[in-house]
């Protein structure tokens, strides 16, 4: 059963202020406003001053929101916060998330993420990642700690580059290895 079979049972169009709602709300089209929220479900849901800790829906958009989990054909995001989104085309602006993971394209504006991980491209104006892996990546004044691309066009400062990212997670994996091994070793012998 598909996302739209799912809508079609739900209601028209709740609009919800100023509360806390442990429920779930389910609609075809939902806004909330100054609240928080637990799971919240439908085609098009808008969250302005409000949090939920899940949303599913084709349509995102949260304007100084935030959520813990978000899937959703497209996620447009204005001075909000997120801990992680999987989605097939995301926007954010002014805004900040701990994993996007996102089938299309992806577009920063003065916004953050700690990874992001997209096969489609990335649009960065003013913003930086942590970890940054996609197809190609387009950059003005934007930083990347790890960066991972086919193609980099633009102005991105990176710490570690594609050659230098697999180097240190190699290294970073052996040493990992290795820590494990000298604990077992020391346990052992007590």
């Amino acid at each position: 059963m598909d996302q739209a079979d799912n809508i079609a049972e739900m209601g028209e169009k709740p609009e919800v202020k100023s509360e806390t709602i442990d429920q779930d709300i389910s609609a075809q089209e939902v806004n909330l406003t100054h609240g928080e929220f637990h799971t919240v479900r439908g085609i098009n849901v808008t969250l302005r001053q409000a949090g939920a800790h899940t949303i599913n829906a084709e349509q995102v958009t949260m304007r100084q929101g935030g959520a813990v989990k978000v899937e959703a054909e497209h996620l447009k995001m204005t001075q909000g916060g997120l801990i992680a989104a999987k989605t097939r085309k995301a926007d954010l602006k002014a805004s900040v998330s701990t994993l996007i993971v996102a089938e299309g394209p992806v577009h920063l504006d003065q916004s953050g993420a700690q990874v992001l991980a997209t096969k489609g491209d990335v649009t960065m104006d003013q913003s930086g990642a942590v970890v940054l892996i996609s197809r190609s990546v387009k950059a003005e004044h934007s930083g990347a700690t790890f960066l991972i691309a086919r193609e980099v066009e633009g102005d991105i400062k990176t710490v570690f580059g594609p050659k230098e990212s697999l180097i240190f997670g190699a290294a970073a994996g052996i040493a990992a290895g290795l820590t494990c091994f000298l604990f077992r070793l020391l346990n052992k012998s007590r």
